[in-house]
């Protein structure tokens, strides 16, 4: 019915093309979306990738070598800005490592940032800091490490949105 030769080619084709979709799902990382707005305020711009790691990195003042992408967010409405920093990790404990190497600097004292505590809001635990003329939170969420900078009259509500919606996106 089927030569072995036209057998052979339709394996081959057949497992290119399985190949081809596998290696396309395994080797493209999930794109995070983040709403066009957050608590009234309107996402103004965002950009992912190589150039989110460069300013996440800049702003480190080093390189982190375990990130694998990156989002920096910028919101803003009425006057309120938040900024959004997010890393992701290839697993929730290098996650957690790059919070806690952030928090250990802290305690020991910062010029730039003041007012250090550790709160619990919405069942999880997440850091406070004011610098900059910010409240700055940063905590994780599943394989990230989320840095918000939000003016103070919007902190808190910004702060709990961004906890449902990174819940969400897990």
């Amino acid at each position: 019915m089927f030569s072995n030769k036209s057998l052979n080619l339709t394996f081959l084709t057949l497992f290119g093309v399985v190949s081809f979709f596998f290696t396309a799902a395994v080797s493209k990382p999930e794109q995070l979306t983040l709403p066009a707005e957050i608590a009234g305020l309107k996402l103004r711009h965002l950009f992912h990738g190589e150039e989110a790691i460069m300013s996440i990195n800049k702003l480190h003042g080093k390189e982190l070598a375990a990130i694998k992408n990156g989002y920096v967010a910028h919101y803003e409405s009425n006057g309120d800005k938040a900024m959004f920093y997010i890393s992701e990790y290839e697993s929730g404990n290098q996650a957690r490592e790059q919070i806690d190497i952030m928090v250990e600097k802290i305690e020991k004292g910062s010029k730039e940032f003041g007012h250090f505590r550790e709160l619990e809001v919405e069942e999880k635990i997440i850091y406070m800091v004011l610098g900059f003329g910010q409240v700055h939170y940063f905590y994780t969420e599943s394989n990230r490490a989320i840095w918000l900078a939000i003016d103070p009259p919007v902190a808190e509500t910004v702060l709990k949105a961004s906890i449902k919606i990174f819940e969400a996106v897990q």
